[in-house]
C-alpha cells in the first residue's frame, strides 16, 4: 500500500498516481455549509388537521342543504342544517384549540342526530342513514383500545332501531316522492365522494408509513445515506453486474480526521453538522451509479462500479481537496468556521466473494493515510 496524494505534513512523502483520462465533473466553487436545525415530530397533527377540514367541508355541504330544503319546502330540515353548521364550526374551533375529544364528540353527535332527524322527518328512503355507515371504517381503523367491535355493534343496533322507528312512525314531515328521490340521489353522490376521499386518505397514510419504515430500515437517520445493511444489498447487484460485464470496480473508505476533537471543542451538534456536510460533498462528487453509505461513526464507504483503482484515487483526491477547502459554519453563528479534512483508503474489488476482503484492504489503506499524517489518499 502506498500514499497516492501527499498529506500536508513534513513527514509525508508525495507519490503521484498515474491515472487514465477520466471525465471530470465541472468544478464547483466551495461554499460553507450550515447546520440544519432539527425540527420536532409532527405525528398526529396531520390527522387532526384532516378532521378540521372535514368539519369545514361538512359545514359547506350543510349550507348547500339549506338551499336544497328551502327549495323543496322542508322548513324543519332547513333549521336542522343551520344548527348542523353551527355544530361543525364549533367542532372546528374546539379542535383548533386542542380540545380534540370534545370536537370529535360534537361531530359524532351532529351526524347521529342529523341522520335520525332527517330520516324521521321525510322518511327512511331519503338516505340520511347512509352517513351512519361512514363511521364504520373510521371506528375500525382509528380505535386502538379494543372497543372497535362493541362500537360497531352499537352503531348497528342504532341503525336497525332507527329504521324500525321510521317504518313504524312514517314520515313526520313528508315531501313529495320526487323530492325524496332527489334527496336520496344527493346523499348517494355525497357518500360515494366521501368514501373515495376517506379511502384515499387512509391509502396515503399507509404509503407514508411504509415509506417512513423503509427509510428507517435502509437509511442513516443523520446523513440520509444508505446504512450498512442497505449498502450490502445494493452492492450485491452492482457486483453481479460487474462480474457479468467484466468491468473493474473500486472501493473507497474515508474517515473524518480528528473528529473527536470537533465534538470535544465545538459540541455534538457541530459534529453532526460535519458528518452531514461531508455526506453532501461525497454525494455531490460521486456518480449516480456509485453506492455510498455511512459505514459507522465518522467513516463513509463508497463502491465505484466501472472504475479502476487509479480513477477511484483521483476521485478521492478531488473530494479530499473539496472538503479541505469547504469551511463549516455552525447554524448559531457563534463559533468560528470549522476546517476539517478527510483521510482515504482505496482498493479494487474483484467480485462478490472479495467484498469483505476489499473492505479490509481499504481499511488498512485508510490506516496508512492516518499513520502518514492524515488528509491524504492511500491505496491498498
Amino acid at each position: 500500500m502506498e500514499p497516492s496524494a501527499s498529506a500536508h505534513s513534513p513527514a509525508a512523502t508525495p507519490v503521484t498516481v498515474e491515472t487514465p483520462p477520466v471525465p471530470q465533473r465541472p468544478r464547483r466553487v466551495p461554499r460553507a455549509f450550515a447546520l440544519v436545525p432539527r425540527g420536532s415530530s409532527l405525528a398526529g397533527k396531520a390527522y387532526w388537521a384532516m378532521v378540521r377540514r372535514v368539519a369545514l367541508t361538512a359545514a359547506a355541504i350543510d349550507a348547500g342543504y339549506i338551499v336544497l330544503f328551502w327549495w323543496l319546502g322542508s322548513w324543519p330540515l332547513t333549521v336542522v342544517n343551520a344548527l348542523s353548521i353551527a355544530m361543525y364550526l364549533g367542532a372546528h374551533q374546539l379542535i383548533a384549540r386542542r380540545h380534540n375529544t370534545a370536537g370529535l364528540l360534537l361531530i359524532w353527535a351532529e351526524v347521529i342526530g342529523h341522520s335520525a332527524l332527517g330520516s324521521l322527518l321525510i322518511g327512511w328512503n331519503s338516505g340520511f342513514h347512509y352517513y351512519l355507515l361512514m363511521f364504520i371504517p373510521a371506528i375500525v381503523i382509528a380505535n386502538t383500545r379494543g372497543m372497535a367491535a362493541p362500537m360497531v355493534l352499537a352503531l348497528l343496533g342504532y341503525y336497525l332501531g332507527l329504521q324500525a322507528l321510521c317504518d313504524h312512525l312514517g314520515p313526520l314531515d313528508p315531501l313529495p316522492a320526487r323530492a325524496v328521490q332527489i334527496v336520496n340521489w344527493v346523499h348517494i353522490c355525497l357518500v360515494f365522494a366521501m368514501s373515495a376521499a376517506l379511502s384515499a386518505y387512509y391509502r396515503r397514510t399507509v404509503l407514508l408509513a411504509e415509506s417512513r419504515l423503509r427509510k428507517q430500515a435502509t437509511l442513516d437517520p443523520l446523513t440520509g445515506l444508505s446504512n450498512r445493511s442497505h449498502f450490502e444489498s445494493l452492492t450485491a447487484h452492482a457486483l453481479a453486474r460487474s462480474q457479468r460485464d467484466g468491468a473493474p470496480m473500486a472501493l473507497m473508505l474515508c474517515d473524518v480526521d480528528h473528529f473527536k476533537r470537533v465534538n470535544d471543542q465545538h459540541g455534538h451538534a457541530a459534529g453532526d453538522g460535519v458528518l452531514v456536510g461531508v455526506a453532501q460533498l461525497l454525494a455531490s462528487n460521486l456518480r449516480d451509479g456509485d453506492v455510498l453509505a455511512r459505514w459507522g461513526g465518522e467513516e463513509f464507504l463508497a463502491l465505484l462500479p466501472a472504475s479502476t483503482v487509479d480513477a477511484a484515487c483521483a476521485t478521492a483526491e478531488r473530494i479530499r481537496a473539496a472538503v479541505e477547502a469547504t469551511p463549516l459554519r455552525p447554524a448559531e453563528g457563534k463559533e468560528p468556521a470549522l476546517h476539517i479534512t478527510l483521510s482515504f483508503g482505496v482498493t479494487s474489488v474483484a467480485g462478490q466473494e472479495d467484498l469483505q476482503a476489499a473492505i479490509t484492504r481499504a481499511d488498512r489503506a485508510l490506516y496508512a493515510s492516518k499513520h502518514g499524517g492524515r488528509n491524504c489518499v492511500s491505496k491498498g
